[in-house]
């Protein structure tokens, strides 16, 4: 996983895969009165085509944890990593501390969280994943997991990379 570039507003993400999540969570969210979505009403047939790019992430509070429960194919193949089933902290990514600052700011504001990841392939052209994290809470109230979606954009091999410092 590469370093967060930026945090983003959902209207500043190119990612159709994302806004369509999005349009079905907060559906979901509508028909419970505003209350956040639980995880039994999110169903998969309704979004097969986003289930390679989508992850279910449980948190654990005393202290707060968060660990992959499903992870997507297309997130496994991007990532080069198997990680259903692991915490975030015990996999050994540099940056697992951002990404562990993103999902508790979703647990403890019970807002959704969108950005940008960008990275220097090897070839020299840049990797880009725009995200998404929408919190599901069993009683409406607190956040027990995290619907996430990364949608991946991996340029031509003779791009020409844009200047992104971090390399993976």
């Amino acid at each position: 996983m590469p370093k967060p570039a930026a945090s983003l507003n959902l209207n500043e993400l190119n990612s159709p895969r994302i806004h369509r999540l999005h349009g079905y969570w907060q559906h979901q969210r509508d028909k419970r009165g505003g209350q956040l979505p639980r995880r039994g009403d999110i169903a998969p047939d309704q979004i097969r085509d986003l289930l390679p790019n989508i992850m279910i992430v449980d948190v654990e509070r005393d202290p707060m944890r968060f660990r992959y429960r499903l992870v997507g194919t297309r997130v496994v193949e991007y990532n080069g990593v198997e990680f259903t089933g692991r915490y975030l902290g015990e996999i050994g990514w540099p940056e697992e501390q951002d990404l562990i600052d993103s999902y508790a700011f979703v647990a403890n504001s019970r807002q959704p969280f969108f950005g940008l990841l960008a990275w220097e392939l090897v070839t020299g052209a840049v990797g880009r994943c725009e995200f998404a994290r929408l919190p599901l809470s069993e009683d409406g109230e607190a956040v027990t997991q995290i619907l996430a979606m990364e949608d991946y954009d991996f340029p031509q091999l003779d791009a020409t990379p844009s200047g992104v410092g971090t390399t993976r």
